[in-house]
């Protein structure tokens, strides 16, 4: 079973890198544009801006927050793949406000991390070699292990309950062979965990590190193969542990259970595929 990937639609620029020392290289006959449909409703799904009684500077900044609220909602949802090209002009136009806006969003998910800039007014999802996606999931393993043992000392019986349907959801997805789905769920889930934990300095590095893993880990979501019940095991497995864990308040085994759950990712088949080891 193969989680199925979005279908792609035309809004932008994509490149990929073809030097070594790069990164992630595009798999044969692969073409993808990355302003897919998906990354277009995650962009435009606010509604518009251009209402009466605002201020100028006033709608300035809701159109500087709302660039940057899609942009990195995208950003997580794994709409974009390493090496994928975005021109602020397109982004603007999908927005339907000005380009100081979205200049100034993209300004900031760089300094995040997110993008890099390129000239002629483009950003680039960054291409990351294995030693840079090493790096960042140890600080991730690191950082979320130690929200979850947080989390298992504050969680009501309400918020277990709200993360047990989103498990049941999460697997429903897998079973439905259906990656996007999944992709928000877990992206959920994870989340109100980290949110249980009530600390906001944490949870904000959290969020740091997921924009910058985003696009690498939405590609291995279709890496996920093998019969129904191994696919489960990849994709959902250790949240079971980790479910077991908040409803007994045990810190040290939701500490664990996250670690786990992380770990597994670079033992699926073709993890490291066309990724640079540097």
């Amino acid at each position: 079973m193969v989680l199925r990937t979005a279908g792609l639609a035309s809004c932008s620029q994509s490149t990929r890198s073809r030097s070594a020392g790069e990164g992630v290289r595009p798999r044969a006959g692969e073409s993808r544009d990355p302003m897919s449909q998906d990354v277009q409703r995650a962009i435009s799904d606010s509604p518009s801006l251009a209402e009466t009684g605002k201020s100028r500077r006033a709608l300035v900044e809701t159109d500087n927050t709302r660039a940057y609220a899609a942009l990195k909602r995208a950003v997580l949802a794994g709409s974009f793949r390493p090496g994928d090209v975005l021109t602020l002009r397109a982004i603007a136009t999908l927005l339907a406000i000005g380009d100081t806006p979205v200049r100034e969003a993209v300004k900031r998910l760089i300094s995040e991390g997110a993008f890099e800039a390129l000239p002629n007014r483009s950003a680039r999802v960054p291409v990351m070699n294995r030693r840079d996606i090493q790096q960042i999931l140890d600080l991730r393993i690191m950082l979320e292990s130690n929200a979850a043992a947080l989390a298992a000392q504050n969680i009501t019986l309400h918020q277990i309950e709200l993360l047990r349907g989103l498990h049941k959801q999460m697997g429903a997805a897998v079973t439905a062979n259906d990656s996007q789905t999944y992709g928000e769920l877990n992206r959920a889930f994870h989340f109100e965990i980290y949110r249980i934990a009530d600390n906001r300095t944490l949870a904000t590095l959290i969020e740091a590190l997921w924009l910058r893993m985003a696009p690498f880990v939405s590609r291995t979501r279709s890496l996920i193969t093998g019969d129904a019940s191994h696919a489960w095991y990849l994709a959902c497995g250790q949240h079971e542990a980790l479910l077991l864990a908040m409803q007994t308040r045990d810190a040290e085994a939701a500490r664990a259970a996250m670690r786990a759950d992380l770990s597994v990712l670079p033992r699926i088949d073709g993890y490291w595929e066309g990724v640079e080891d540097v």
